[in-house]
């Protein structure tokens, strides 16, 4: 499952600049059925609206497992 860090507004302005008509229903069935589908409609949405480009990734905390 791919993470992807995109305001929900800036995702939906995006799209509609790229005049890509898919409501909530569809997208969220994208999400859950279709990863790859919806991880390309992710990836045209941040080229359209730039906003989208600026979105920063908190770091990743370092494996803390404790071996026994």
């Amino acid at each position: 499952m791919f993470v992807n860090q995109v305001n929900y507004g800036n995702f939906m302005h995006g799209l509609m600049k790229e005049n890509v008509q898919l409501n909530r229903k569809v997208l969220s069935e994208l999400s859950m059925q279709e990863p790859y589908s919806f991880k390309a409609l992710v990836d045209i949405s941040r080229d359209a609206f730039p906003g989208n480009k600026n979105i920063v990734l908190p770091p990743r905390k370092a494996n803390t497992s404790i071996n026994v």
